[in-house]
């Protein structure tokens, strides 16, 4: 089956293999496999039909080539190098580039990953272990090489009998796991920081023009259909406060705009701002700049 009758696939019924289609094995809470793509993919004319492993967990390393991948009715692209992570039971298949890829599948018991200390200590579960991933690597070549190591080794002692194999071999998969789960991290918050630049630049041109009315949180979340949440980690993020201290921000510096560079008495100076009393205005500018306006006001007089 190609890749463009995978998805029709999905409407027919699903297979449920253990390592592709082998016989499902012992639940066995130590259970590791590996085996390089190749090897696997050539057997299946390179393109691994739509499965799910209801009990296995997945990472799949394509050193070279490149890959369709088609998971949970949607279909991408990647080229190498990338990691994609199949957490049990999701629906997937495989189009691997024709003698052209390389790689690994690592197949874990779900057990492994739901023991509940692991579960506890492992930082990336949510990323990792509930939602699957695909990693491109291209960008990273650091990454991309303590991945590839990490996993040459992980091929060598799966092989090789040697003392403490079991240990390392579960040091190495931990140590990849973590470096995977960094790498999502990163890549999130990269793209957080691109939404947030251009939702604090829209925020503050619509605090330009409304800042004098005074409007609630809720009416800039409104007006750039977002949630108020998003705007205060928006603000948090690029420029170090909340969305209250922005504002109270833009009215303090026009505010002192006006007393330095007009001879607007104070009481204008309050309306014209949007506050109703302008002892109240007073109280505010002090805790805002540590001084009540007529002092700051004469300050600058007596600078000049």
């Amino acid at each position: 089956m190609k890749a463009e009758s995978l998805g029709k696939a999905v409407s027919g019924s699903i297979s449920n293999f253990a390592l592709y289609s082998e016989a499902q094995s012992a639940d066995d809470p130590e259970f590791i496999h590996i085996e390089d793509i190749p090897s696997r993919a050539r057997l299946f004319d390179w393109t691994i039909n739509i499965h799910t492993h209801p009990r296995m967990y997945q990472l799949v390393y394509v050193r070279t080539g490149q890959v369709r991948i088609h998971i949970d009715g949607e279909e991408r692209k990647e080229p190498a190098p990338c990691i994609i992570t199949i957490p049990p039971s999701v629906v997937h298949g495989f189009e691997f580039g024709r003698e052209t890829t390389n790689g690994a599948v690592i197949t874990v018991s779900q057990l492994v990953i739901m023991d509940e200390q692991f579960q506890r200590d492992f930082p990336f579960v949510e990323e990792m272990l509930r939602t699957p991933q695909i990693v491109p690597l291209g960008q990273h070549p650091g990454d991309t090489e303590f991945i590839g190591q990490l996993i040459t080794q992980m091929e060598e002692e799966y092989h090789e009998r040697r003392t403490g194999k079991k240990q390392m071999f579960e040091w190495l998969l931990y140590s990849l796991m973590l470096k995977v789960g960094r790498r999502i991290q990163a890549s999130r918050r990269a793209r957080d920081e691109g939404h947030y630049e251009r939702l604090y630049r829209l925020l503050t041109q619509l605090v330009e023009h409304h800042y004098r009315e005074h409007k609630p949180a809720t009416f800039y979340s409104e007006e750039l259909h977002t949630t108020t949440t998003s705007l205060n980690r928006a603000c948090t993020a690029v420029a170090g406060k909340c969305l209250t201290e922005l504002l109270h921000d833009r009215l303090t510096l026009e505010a002192q705009r006006m007393l330095i560079y007009s001879s607007v008495p104070v009481s204008l100076i309050a309306y014209d701002l949007g506050f109703n009393d302008p002892a109240y205005f007073s109280r505010f500018f002090k805790r805002r700049t540590g001084m009540a306006p007529i002092t700051f006001r004469e300050m600058r007089d007596r600078d000049e």
